[in-house]
């Protein structure tokens, strides 16, 4: 974890708001893409799409699991509303016909065990991992959400804030996820946000959406309502600030 925590200080990136003098208004900006391969994992009820229950835990085993850090560079993995997202160290890296596998084991109070096998290769630097759960003695088959409908290109920008920090912006490269504000839908995979910035056509004009991401073993969302084609996104993020 120092390690990884090292290295992100390494990319933070210090800029200039002001000409007045040089140490005047300057602005910490925290780059989180740290870790390069990275999967995602969402874990669900596979009877009605819902995040998995709480004390939903999650192990990583194989023989490159030592090699697995979650994206804040924390080593103790854990799920936040169902979801993780996992990398390799940023020392270690796939070869060409020589990917990294390592196994995902999740355990949940009244449903069985699954076990999912992820796989970092060369040419996929980003993954999701879906992973349904089933009852304890259900036979009952996991529902198939359909795939959101498509409308015109929207453009977001998330910044993430430090509490008690003004002069700390982060740019956070992790997925988002999306649902309408006021549903009582699940959440669904809006994609992935480079260094805070993401591109969608999943997003309907008019509509409210509450859009979600998890960092750190914290879940964080906002809203905003789509009424033009792009939009600035600020969310508290302590998890990225503990540096």
């Amino acid at each position: 974890m120092e390690t990884l925590r090292k290295i992100q200080l390494l990319l933070v990136m210090l800029t200039i708001a002001a000409c007045k003098k040089p140490t005047e208004n300057i602005k910490i900006v925290i780059d989180t893409d740290v870790i390069k391969y990275t999967a995602l994992i969402n874990v669900t009820d596979g009877q009605n799409g819902s995040a998995a229950p709480a004390g939903t835990t999650i192990a990583i085993t194989g023989a490159a699991a030592n090699d697995i850090y979650e994206l804040s560079g924390k080593k103790d993995i854990k799920l936040s509303s169902g979801i993780v997202t996992i990398g390799l160290k940023p020392t270690v890296a796939p070869a060409v016909n020589e990917p990294i596998t390592i196994n995902a084991e999740i355990n949940a109070p009244g449903y069985n065990k699954e076990t999912r096998q992820v796989t970092f290769r060369t040419e996929t630097k980003q993954q999701v991992v879906n992973i349904q759960l089933t009852r304890t003695g259900s036979t009952a088959p996991p529902i198939v959400t359909p795939p959101p409908p498509v409308f015109n290109n929207v453009s977001l920008t998330f910044t993430g804030r430090c509490p008690n920090r003004t002069d700390i912006e982060v740019r956070p490269s992790v997925y988002v996820y999306f649902k309408k504000s006021g549903s009582n839908a699940a959440f669904q995979y809006l994609g992935y946000m480079d260094k805070g910035n993401i591109s969608t056509n999943l997003l309907q004009q008019g509509e409210t959406y509450d859009f979600q991401i998890v960092y750190g073993a914290e879940t964080y969302k906002v809203s905003q309502r789509i009424d033009q084609t792009s939009y600035n996104l600020t969310l508290d993020m302590p998890a990225a600030c503990n540096f």
